[in-house]
This record gives C-alpha cells, sequence and structure tokens, in this order.
C-alpha cells in the first residue's frame, strides 16, 4: 500500500421461490416476528409516502443498504438536503438483532428473493441471490462477516481506489474491538468485533485453528488488519451482541435535521432531460434532485435501474421496447461472485455448541505462492448443518468446513427480462463457466479435508460425512463440488469504474448521475464484500461534496 505499508509484508496490507429457499436456510420467519424497528436518530425524518416530501432535495438516494446509509450520514452531516429512498420496510425482524439467528433472515420478507437464471456449470441449478429488503439492506440480512481483504485485491483497481487510498476510509468507518491503530480505526460509525477479543468462542473453531496450524499455516491475531492471509478469528458487525448494520451504525448516530428516509417506496427509474438525470420517477410522483441522483441499489438492481430509464446496450433495450437515452453496453456486464462449497461435513462425536455470534468463528485464508499476492481460496469452519439439499442429508450433530473460492475467473450478467420495472431481473453468474475456477475449488475441498483429518479435531470428528468415502479420487471430488457448489452471496462489477462510470462513479455520458455501490468494483475482493462498499462509499462522500 505505497507509503503507508512496508513493501516486504507478507500477505498484508501493503422453482417455488419461497419454498427452495427455505429448505436452504431452515425456513422463513413470521410477520409476528417484525419486533424491532431500525434504530433511525430523531434527526432522521422517517416518510410513509411520498406525500411528505419536499419539493426538492440536493441529493436523492436511491437504497438505504450499506452505501446508501453511508452517504446520508456524511450529506447530513454536512448540512445538504437529502431524501434517502428505501424499498423495503424500517421495521426489522427480530433475528435481525440476534447475531445466529441471520440464516432465518434469508428468504424471509426482508429479502428480496432474488434467483438466478439455470447455471449450466452447475448443472442446471437455480441459486438463490438474497438481497436485503429493508433499511439497512444486506448488511441488515448477511452473515456479519467484515473483513477488508488482501491490499493486492484493491492494487488492481485504477488509480484513486488502490489499497493506500481506500485505507483512510476503512479507518473512519470502524471502531474496531481490538482498539485504533494505524491499521484500525478506533470511532467509527460501525462496531467491528474480532472474536480473538471475545472469551466464549466456539471450541469446534479453536479445533479448526490448532489443525490448521498444524499444517503450517500461521496465526493471524488481526486478519482484518495489517496481515489478512493465514488462520484467524472471524470479525463481525456486532455491538453487544447485537447486529451493528449500516442503519444503526449511520442513521442511528444522525443528529441531522435535513434527511428525511422514504421506506415501503420502489423506484420505477430515472428522469433523465437533455443528458442530465434531474430525479426520479415513483409510482405515482416525481423526485427532483437539485445535484445528483445517488444510485446505491447494488450489483442486481442499479444495473437494473440503469437499464429501465434507456441507459445500457442499445440493442437489447430496442429489444424490450425501451426508449435509448444512452447506448452503454457494459451496464449489467461483468459480473462477479464468490462460490463456495456447501460443505465438507463431519458427524460429530458429541453436542457441538452453538455459536454466540455468527457460526463461522473460525477460517483460514490460504496464502498465495507470491506472499504478496491476494489469496484465491479461504476455508471457513461452521458450527451448523450447513450443506445443499443437492448434496444429501446430515447426521446431528455436525460440523462442517467450507472452502470458498475467492479469485474467481468466471463472469456473468444482469440483464432486464422485460421493460416492467416490476419484473426482476435475469440474474445470471456464469458460475464455473472458466475451467480454472472448478480446479481451484477441488482443491479446496482437498485442503478441508486435509484440515478435518487433523489431530486437533480428534475430540469432535466421528466421521467424514461429504464427500465421505466416495470422494476418493479427483473425479469424484469435481462431482462432489458441481452438487455442492452455491453463491457467497457477494455480487460485484455490474457498473465497474472505468466501464459505466469514470473515476468519480459519474455514469459517463449522463450528468447528476453517480452508481456507488458494490456494482463499480472493478474487480472483487478477496473477502466479504460489505467492507468494501461501505469503504468506497465513505471516499464517495468525499467526492460527491467537492462537486
Amino acid at each position: 500500500m505505497m507509503s503507508m505499508i512496508s513493501g516486504d509484508l507478507r500477505g498484508g496490507w501493503q422453482v417455488n421461490r419461497r419454498k427452495a429457499l427455505a429448505a436452504t436456510v431452515g425456513g422463513g420467519l413470521a410477520l409476528s416476528d417484525l419486533t424491532r424497528s431500525a434504530g433511525a436518530a430523531s434527526g432522521v425524518r422517517v416518510l410513509q409516502s411520498p406525500e411528505q416530501l419536499h419539493s426538492a432535495y440536493d441529493y436523492v438516494i436511491v437504497g438505504a443498504g450499506s452505501a446508501g446509509c453511508v452517504l446520508a450520514h456524511r450529506l447530513g452531516l454536512a448540512g445538504r438536503r437529502v431524501l434517502l429512498i428505501e424499498a423495503g420496510s424500517q421495521a426489522k425482524l427480530a433475528a435481525i438483532a440476534d447475531p445466529p439467528e441471520w440464516p432465518k433472515l434469508q428468504g424471509s420478507q426482508v429479502d428480496w428473493c432474488y434467483l438466478t437464471v439455470p447455471q449450466s456449470g452447475l448443472g442446471g441449478r437455480i441459486i438463490r441471490c438474497p438481497r436485503g429488503k429493508v433499511v439497512g439492506g444486506s448488511s441488515a440480512i448477511n452473515a456479519l462477516g467484515y473483513l477488508r481483504g488482501h491490499p493486492a485485491a484493491y492494487d488492481r483497481w485504477p488509480d484513486g481506489w488502490r489499497a493506500a487510498d481506500l485505507l483512510p476510509y476503512f479507518k473512519r468507518a470502524e471502531t474496531f474491538s481490538g482498539g485504533a491503530s494505524a491499521w484500525r480505526g478506533g470511532n467509527g460509525p460501525l462496531h467491528v468485533l474480532s472474536l480473538a477479543n471475545v472469551t466464549d468462542r466456539n471450541p469446534v473453531a479453536s479445533a479448526f485453528i490448532k489443525a490448521s496450524q498444524d499444517l503450517g499455516f500461521s496465526m493471524t491475531p488481526d486478519i482484518g488488519g495489517e496481515v489478512t492471509t493465514g488462520v484467524g478469528w472471524n470479525q463481525l458487525n456486532i455491538k453487544g451482541r447485537i447486529r451493528h448494520d449500516a442503519a444503526t451504525a449511520y442513521l442511528g448516530s444522525l443528529e441531522s435535521v435535513t434527511v428525511d428516509l422514504l421506506v415501503d417506496t420502489e423506484v420505477l427509474g430515472l428522469v433523465i432531460e437533455d443528458g442530465r438525470c434531474i430525479g426520479l420517477r415513483l409510482a405515482e410522483h416525481f423526485v427532483r434532485a437539485d445535484n445528483e441522483v445517488l444510485l446505491c441499489a447494488g450489483a442486481i438492481d442499479s444495473p437494473r435501474l440503469l437499464m429501465l430509464s434507456g441507459i445500457g446496450s442499445a440493442d437489447q433495450l430496442r429489444a424490450l421496447g425501451i426508449p435509448v437515452v444512452l447506448d452503454l453496453p457494459d451496464v449489467g456486464r461483468h459480473l462477479e461472485d464468490h462460490l463456495l462449497v456447501a460443505g465438507v461435513a463431519y458427524a460429530a462425536r458429541r453436542d457441538v455448541p452453538r455459536s454466540h455470534y455468527q457460526h463461522a468463528d473460525a477460517l483460514l485464508y490460504e496464502p498465495c505462492t507470491d506472499p504478496n499476492d491476494s489469496p484465491e481460496r479461504v476455508v471457513m469452519c461452521l458450527s451448523l448443518p450447513f450443506v445443499l439439499p443437492s448434496v444429501g442429508p446430515l447426521p446431528s450433530p455436525v460440523y462442517v468446513l467450507v472452502p470458498s473460492l475467492m479469485r474467481p475467473r468466471s463472469r456473468g450478467s444482469v440483464k432486464l427480462a422485460s421493460g416492467d420495472p416490476r419484473v426482476p431481473a435475469l440474474i445470471d453468474p456464469n458460475y464455473l463457466s472458466e475451467p480454472a475456477d472448478l480446479d481451484l475449488l477441488v482443491e479446496g475441498v482437498s485442503l478441508a479435508r486435509e484440515i478435518g483429518a487433523g489431530a486437533a479435531f480428534a475430540d469432535w470428528r466421528a466421521q467424514e460425512v461429504y464427500p465421505g468415502p466416495e470422494g476418493t479420487n479427483t473425479t469424484d471430488i469435481r462431482k462432489f463440488v458441481l452438487r455442492a457448489a452455491d453463491s457467497f452471496h457477494h455480487p460485484v462489477g455490474t457498473c465497474r469504474i472505468g466501464a459505466v462510470v469514470d473515476e468519480a462513479l459519474r455514469v459517463k455520458g449522463v450528468a447528476g448521475l453517480r452508481v456507488i455501490d458494490a456494482s463499480v468494483f472493478p474487480g472483487i475482493p478477496q473477502t466479504f464484500t460489505n467492507a468494501p462498499t461501505i469503504a468506497v462509499a465513505e471516499k464517495a462522500s468525499d467526492l460527491v461534496l467537492a462537486g
């Protein structure tokens, strides 16, 4: 990371939709579980209807997810008139507050419940693509993981967006449980808990760490700090045993009286006149932005809204009867996502304690051969039954090791199915279209099995269930991966810097419009994508205020 990081650091900073989803994540939640409201401060005016809107705002933000909440906070602090629009509700499921309950949220009423098109690389399987439909967005329904990833991933991004450029914004965003340092923030809105700083860690995760060390992997005390490879304790958005999502962190701490939050309202399109975006089209209203519209709808819905508004591939738009405003063919292209294998499962000799936190308490970032390059794979240890129905049934008790591909070669797309804004987009991650991705996952399964067979697990391991006796050679393991592969739910890159937006995140060819979310990532970071999304939004807030 340029001058701030030494050049010799090793691995560091330098279908029936609802039924199918419930089968995977353990079921949805009843409406009676809607018990906790988002913690918007008294300075944020919460609106239930567009009838309550002011006539105009300086900035209109589409999407109250991670990026949208950051921008509302920073622009509100600067005294700007801001409207933040969210399709979901301000109300939250009780399970949002309780970190171990996160699996119940996917497939529930606070999830858009998107699905991919059939994936030829996965034998035609349709993969769920959960996205948060609630104030807080996906930060309110995800698995709470909050890591930055390896700096080399960002050093492949354009000038101005590299590791050294983003480090101050990673720090500005967080209050880290391990305290402030040259690498960590100590006074930001968002709380980050390292399980290295707690005493009630899961004993199965402790066995995983010891087994990884026995194979020669180094223990990394803060795997979200200076060194980001090796085995270590996970880091999560938790404050006082409660999920600390972007809405709680950024809207809940905002004392500005210039921010309005309009909930339960879908944006149907952007309004563009004479090459400038002047506002938004709602079902029965027009919302004007005097300065800019900031599109923060995520890697699926930001390109969808651009295309619905006539910005995208001219041929595709004309085929759907959408008037072409701007021929920008890269909109919706270059979709990237992490792929995991669910999973390498073990029957346990005794009851596996329930995690107090997130279930994946420990993880291993496997270093590359080049120590200054970012890792290809991560292996997580989960203390819950995490195996796809396509793999088979599980015994009880059980624990699972989950290898994941963090630098996929495969690229996909988001396209419109219709010109009707209420029709979901066609999501095609194109998983395993590049053979190298399958090879890397097969190697990841072998690594997970090597860890799982270690002496450190002797008190826990009864027998390997999956891949089990059938996984005796590479051919068998490849077949297992094709059955067990699933999304990590980290879509990025569909409005990437350099192709759709410029380096200030302004949409090319349209004034008054920026895209600020994971869709602008030029390449996928080798980590959970919430932390880099928040860092990008923090930096973007400075760019917006600079004009």
